[in-house]
């Protein structure tokens, strides 16, 4: 107790000082309200996913993937647009926030490269959806600086006779030819959505010890808390993942053990993910058990999507996502359990996976025994929940506290 006493005091004392003063500058500051703004946007995406999960036991019922493409599906488009905007209005440029968040979503959509076929525009959904976070990110962080210093400068003189209107409209048009002319001939000559992928493929050649198993998962996480699509680097895992248990289940049928650890089936239906990356259903519990009444009423909203492991309302409702606390406890949470699991799969201590099955959105430990039918994995899967939800704890009693002195001055 006196380990958490003494991290709880430093986590509110001297370490939330320093974090909230870095948070408050104008860039870190837009990547938090753009998440808190899209947050229905995800929830309502979420929910989709959540119906759909049902359709494999009950054939019958509609197919609602369209509301979630026309949603959580177009998240880099919110974000290449909103990032920006909220930049230009925290340097009091609000006459301009307008065409720059405009001007931003055209230089993203102009880097995926777009085809017209046959009279159509086509642009690849994923890289307007979760596969174009990344490059959504550092477009609108780019163009919110390139603006923002641009138009804090102008081609007029501040004691212009012209309208403000009009000068806004001549000083945009040369900065926006520009960027939209040099993010065409960027996309036409380099796939920076896909560039991502070739960056962290040689993590690949390592998936299968212990530091690749591990590597990949902190990645993920740590792409995902900090407000980045987690599936960035998915093509690698699950190229790695599909290998892995397709070779589990042709040394099952040839008589023999399986070997490999790192699988779909083990790290997301099975011990790594409970509720989603991160672990995060155990912090779900307690914020539904929280004093605050907004993390209480959020807690309880996302508990449903919790159990089916869709964790983007606790991500982006709480938030963990850029919220320097409880990032801390994420990261933490994303070292200790896949450490424990793999060691615990190496020891031959429970069954390793040897069925492809990729049904992540079971609940647990249902799909946790449903992967290798083993008893001692619900052992495991109990001990790793109980463990996690004290490692959140001092973090997340933390954040609460905070949370409570902003509603008593509310």
């Amino acid at each position: 107790m006196k380990f958490y006493s003494k991290l709880q005091d430093w986590l509110e004392g001297p370490f939330s000082q320093k974090m909230q003063k870095f948070m408050q500058n104008p860039y870190m500051h837009a990547l938090q309200v753009c998440f808190t703004i899209i947050l229905p946007m995800i929830m309502v995406g979420s929910l989709a996913s959540l119906f759909n999960t049902f359709r494999n036991f009950v054939s019958w019922l509609p197919d609602l993937s369209l509301i979630n493409s026309f949603s959580f599906g177009l998240i880099s488009i919110f974000m290449a647009f909103l990032i920006p905007y909220t930049i230009m209005e925290s340097k009091k440029l609000q006459k301009q926030k307008m065409i720059t968040g405009f001007a931003s979503v055209s230089a993203l959509i102009a880097l995926a490269n777009p085809q017209y076929v046959d009279g159509n525009l086509v642009v690849n959904a994923g890289y307007v959806g979760t596969s174009g976070m990344t490059v959504a990110m550092v477009v609108g962080l780019l163009v919110g600086w390139l603006f923002s210093t641009y138009f804090k400068h102008g081609l007029f003189k501040k004691d212009s006779s012209l309208p403000t209107v009009v000068v806004v409209w001549f000083e945009s048009i040369l900065i926006i030819f520009v960027l939209i002319l040099a993010c065409i001939f960027i996309g036409q000559a380099v796939d920076l959505f896909s560039l991502m992928e070739v960056v962290f493929r040689p993590l690949a050649n390592i998936g299968n010890t212990y530091l690749g198993f591990l590597l990949l998962y902190m990645i993920m996480a740590l792409c995902y808390c900090c407000g980045l699509s987690a599936w960035t680097i998915w093509p690698i895992v699950c190229a790695l993942y599909l290998t892995n248990i397709a070779a589990n289940a042709a040394a099952v049928a040839a008589g023999q053990s399986p070997v490999y650890i790192a699988t779909d089936e083990l790290v997301f239906m099975g011990w790594c993910c409970l509720g989603g990356l991160g672990c995060t259903l155990p912090l779900n519990i307690l914020m539904i058990r929280s004093k605050s009444k907004k993390i209480s009423t959020i807690g309880k909203a996302a508990i449903a999507s919790s159990i089916f492991n869709i964790n983007e309302p606790v991500m982006y409702g709480l938030p963990v996502v850029l919220n320097p606390v409880m990032m801390l406890g994420y990261m933490a949470v994303s070292f200790i359990v896949p450490t424990i699991t793999y060691i615990v799969f190496k020891l031959g201590l429970v069954s390793i996976p040897a069925v492809a099955m990729m049904m992540n959105f079971l609940p647990q430990p249902i799909s946790t025994f449903m992967v290798n039918s083993d008893f001692r994995g619900i052992i495991l899967w109990a001990v790793l929940f109980v463990l996690t939800y004290f490692i959140y704890l001092p973090f997340f009693k933390a954040y609460e506290k905070q949370e409570l002195e902003n509603e008593q001055e509310a």
